[in-house]
């Protein structure tokens, strides 16, 4: 049976912002952008916020925190228009019209879903949300999806904000889980830095768990070496040329026999002088000897007339 709301005109003085039972959003998220501030500021809310009644005058947002934040700093504010639910509207009803919001917005982050259920779990047992909620965010309504869920509640402030914005990418979350907290944050520390892609994500994050296994060191020893920090502090050097240098540096110590047949590989094509425009490459990972030269041509008819000589090198190799 659906819940009962009213519309009604509420001040926003009488709102508890200190209250954050409802809230899906990590603390670094909960403030309004300047697209919403400078949207308030122009036409008002356009979509009501949700209270919920909590004394005669005092009421708590269910719905719409940062919308009812940007009007209150908006000084022309005194009033806006919300839904109101009565003081005994249970908080799993609460926290559920809160999860159908957001999933409506279109863009629901794993961060909300898992900081929905830890709080809906206060409130009904784990079978009972499984079944009713899972469904909604288009899970199966399997305990191993809500657990999924929950373990990521295990990062840090930070990291969990990053995951929300989606400068982090949820399955380098979850391997940065199944580090400590020194060598979790040290690795997360470079991906800020070097505002690191999804792949460049995955990459390190494999690269650097496989060095410190293989070396018997921490990650935070792997990336505290004199070569790193010379990589990463140099002022000269942009973000994308730190990033490249890196990953080749990683890339050298995770195979090292591949990097010297890489360099090699260099010495000799250098030593053939070829010309600039004139390209040598190996097989991939050099798993064959053979190499291939890339000569470029101008036209179809610049081809034709250098054609024989090749043909008659071809025919005599």
């Amino acid at each position: 049976m659906p819940l009962a709301f009213r519309s009604s005109l509420i001040n926003l003085n009488h709102i508890n912002f200190q209250d954050f039972n409802n809230n899906l959003t990590p603390e670094e998220a909960l403030e309004p952008n300047t697209e919403l501030m400078a949207s308030v500021a122009r036409t008002g809310i356009l979509h009501p916020p949700i209270l919920r009644e909590q004394g005669r005058t005092c009421l708590e947002i269910v719905t719409g925190r940062r919308r009812l934040i940007a009007a209150k700093e908006n000084h022309n504010s005194i009033s806006t228009i919300c839904l109101v639910l009565p003081a005994d509207t249970e908080p799993a009803e609460t926290l559920a019209i809160n999860l159908e919001d957001t999933i409506l917005r279109g863009n629901i982050t794993v961060v909300e879903q898992a900081i929905f259920f830890q709080k809906v779990l206060e409130h009904m047992d784990e079978n009972e949300a499984t079944r009713r909620f899972l469904p909604a965010l288009g899970l199966e309504p399997h305990p191993h999806h809500l657990h999924n869920l929950l373990q990521l509640l295990g990062l840090e402030d930070h990291l969990l904000g990053a995951l929300h914005e989606g400068r982090l990418h949820e399955g380098v979350a979850r391997e940065l889980l199944s580090l400590n907290f020194t060598d979790r944050l040290s690795l997360y520390e470079i991906m800020e830095l070097l505002s690191l892609s999804v792949g460049n994500q995955k990459k390190i994050t494999a690269t650097c768990r496989e060095l410190s296994l293989r070396n018997n060191i921490s990650v935070m020893a792997l990336l505290c070496q004199p070569e790193v920090r010379e990589i990463l502090s140099p002022q000269e050097t942009n973000i994308p040329q730190k990033t490249a240098r890196l990953m080749q540096w990683l890339t050298e110590h995770r195979f090292p026999r591949l990097a010297e047949a890489e360099q090699d590989f260099r010495t000799f094509s250098t030593s053939l002088k070829l010309p600039s425009a004139v390209a040598l490459s190996h097989s991939p990972s050099f798993e064959q000897d053979q190499v291939h030269l890339s000569i470029p041509f101008g036209n179809r008819e610049e081809l034709s007339r250098v054609w024989p000589l090749i043909a008659n090198v071809l025919a005599t190799k």
